[in-house]
């Protein structure tokens, strides 16, 4: 039995003996809840919360970083017969002290969703529910990222084992099942479509030169020095914005090497990556590089006298600011602002299309809401528009740089303090990914404008139409002016590889302007509009649509048959919209070119040239 206070979360518990010990480690007692109901009142130390109370706020007891809104937890719109039991789930989820409060919050907000829904109709006992009700729900939420998708599986899974350890055994083999099944290829895609780009090789070269000249000017303002050096410092380790607003002062540490002729420096710092639970973190440390070591000093030596002042050792602590550390959109906040007074030096300014993988703003934000003095605005109008690198793309930028320059991948990974060797080499893609995008929107460009090639897809005759009208006003010959009309109708028309397609809407210069999580759902499946495609493609879609057949297969023998038809839907669309046209034009190739010549230049149509009756009759047969 316990009688001690317990620090969970950064918060303060308070076990007496009538609490049951093995709360803590995940196996709830009844007992323990009867306990709370009856006093009333959770066992917080340091904040009175009642347990009848509609609305939970820890935003006292827990850590400053944690956000209000996802350490208050509002009952208010739940259910009076889940009520209870969502409750003991919030409490029980912190004891047990495996995920964070934002997660828990997460969890919390997903379960009051599905709650909600049961309660639409008539359902208020998971001893009563269905698979099919279960199906139903999620038909209701398909429209959200596949992530979230899961997410809402996993919580709902989680409050499942929940109930049933603590209010009786539920029956819930085939629902359990089917919220472990997860879309492993929506997934993929999003995340891909969800990548970080790096920063631009020329544009970075220019703001750090601009950062290092505003760090050293001892005649700038102190902010503007302090949030110079802390970006060149997030450039030089690759820190996240949670750790680097952190560090300490006093944290760089050196060693001999070499026989003590010459002396290497490294950072200490703090990291909650891969560890459990609020106010929880372990010390890690990064090597420093000499430009990196400068800019730690100007922060230490900038900051002496206001550190001293208000009793702390974070070594950024800017001038007014209202919380320390600071948070995450403070230090984006200062950046901004800082590119916006040297624009022209950086080349920041109406650079938009040049940059589409960076963040940008228009500068009648910054003149309304008087986020920077009129002196340094006064040269702008407000269309014009700002672009800067998000503080994560420092990070991807460092370790791109590091993979370039052959550099261990698994010293990369201790840098970066990833968790996994392949979390890094995530990470190494965007620049390169970025010219491949451009040289592939530039081919097959050529091969639309030279007429090499057939388009397929609902949008190919306005491509067409676009394509022509630009090259009939350009005035430009495409026998003797075809590399320039290509560059241009690439700026003009963007166009970039999707999975199993082509975008119009999106590119290397332009990014979609639809493109919310709905069209990243389309996308995945190929289903979006937007997209046109060709022959050579079709490789990509028949690797989806044999997937959609195993799919459709187990749905089937676990008896999910609305799950069945959903995805027997999506294969009859990938059939009729992309595979038929696209084995038929392939067929058309063949004939006007020969079987020898398509397969040395499109080697990815190999097996469907030598098996294209078969594979032909096969995918007609789902359209009978």
């Amino acid at each position: 039995m316990n009688n001690q206070v317990q620090n969970i979360h950064n918060i303060g518990w308070h076990f007496s003996h009538e609490y049951d010990d093995m709360v803590l480690h995940g196996i709830t007692s009844n007992n323990v809840f009867e306990h709370i109901k009856r006093i009333n009142k959770l066992p917080v130390v340091s904040s009175d919360i009642y347990f009848t109370d509609e609305i939970w706020d820890f935003h006292s007891a827990a850590l400053e970083s944690v956000p209000k809104r996802k350490s208050t937890f509002i009952f208010t719109d739940v259910d009076t017969n889940f009520k209870e039991k969502t409750k003991f789930y919030v409490l029980t989820k912190m004891w047990v002290d495996k995920d964070k409060i934002q997660t828990i919050y997460v969890f919390f907000s997903n379960i009051k969703r599905f709650i909600n829904y049961l309660v639409s109709k008539e359902i208020y006992n998971l001893e009563y529910l269905s698979l099919s009700t279960i199906i139903d729900f999620f038909e209701t939420i398909n429209m959200l990222a596949p992530n979230t998708i899961q997410r809402y599986k996993v919580a709902i899974q989680d409050f499942y084992v929940f109930y049933s350890s603590n209010y009786g055994r539920l029956d819930w083999k085939e629902i359990n099942a089917f919220l472990s099944k997860a879309d492993s290829h929506a997934l993929k895609a999003q995340r891909k479509n969800n990548k970080w780009d790096t920063i631009p090789n020329d544009y970075f070269d220019r703001l750090l030169s601009c950062l290092v000249n505003v760090m050293n000017n001892k005649k700038a303002a102190v902010n503007d020095r302090g949030i110079a050096a802390m970006t060149i410092l997030l450039s030089q380790t690759g820190l996240r914005n949670g750790e680097i607003r952190d560090i300490p002062a006093n944290s760089l540490e050196s060693i001999q090497i070499l026989d003590g002729t010459k002396t290497a420096y490294h950072l200490r710092y703090h990291t909650s990556k891969g560890v459990r639970g609020n106010g929880n973190y372990k010390e890690v440390y990064t090597v420093m590089t000499e430009l990196a070591c400068k800019a730690y000093t100007v922060l230490e030596k900038l900051y002496a006298k206001r550190r001293a002042e208000i009793g702390t050792d974070l070594l950024f602590v800017p001038l007014k600011a209202r919380t320390l550390p600071v948070t995450e959109n403070v230090l984006f906040t200062m950046l901004k602002r800082l590119c916006v007074i040297h624009g022209q030096e950086i080349g920041c300014i109406n650079v938009r299309e040049k940059y589409p993988t960076l963040y940008h703003c228009a500068m009648k934000t910054y003149m309304n809401r008087g986020l920077c003095s009129r002196i340094y605005l006064q040269h702008y109008k407000p269309t014009d528009t700002i672009s800067v690198p998000r503080p994560h793309q420092f990070r991807v930028k460092l370790c791109n740089e590091l993979v370039s320059q052959g550099v261990s991948i698994y010293y990369i990974q201790r840098h970066m303090n990833h968790l996994r060797k392949e979390i890094t080499y995530s990470y190494f893609r965007q620049e390169h990914e970025g010219n491949q995008d451009r040289i592939f929107a530039e081919s097959v460009m050529k091969m639309l404008v030279t007429g090499e090639t057939q388009i397929l897809g609902q949008s190919k005759d306005l491509l067409l139409l676009r394509i022509n009208d630009f090259i009939k006003k350009s005035k430009l010959n495409v026998a003797t002016n075809l590399e320039e009309i290509i560059t241009k109708l690439t700026k003009e028309i963007p166009i970039r590889a999707k999975n199993g397609g082509i975008c119009i809407k999106s590119g290397p210069i332009r990014e979609c302007n639809k493109n919310d999580e709905t069209d990243n759902f389309y996308c995945a499946f190929g289903m979006c509009p937007n997209l046109f495609h060709s022959f050579f493609m079709v490789d990509i879609n028949y690797e989806k649509y044999k997937t959609l057949i195993q799919t459709i297969k187990y749905n089937h023998e676990k008896g999910f048959i609305k799950a069945a038809e959903k995805e027997t839907e999506k294969l009859k669309w990938i059939a009729k919209k992309f595979l038929i046209p696209e084995l038929e034009e392939l067929n058309a190739e063949i004939n006007h070119k020969g079987e020898v010549t398509i397969k040395k230049k499109f080697p990815q149509t190999s097996f469907f040239v030598d098996n294209y009756d078969h594979v032909y009759s096969e995918v007609k047969s789902w359209l009978i």
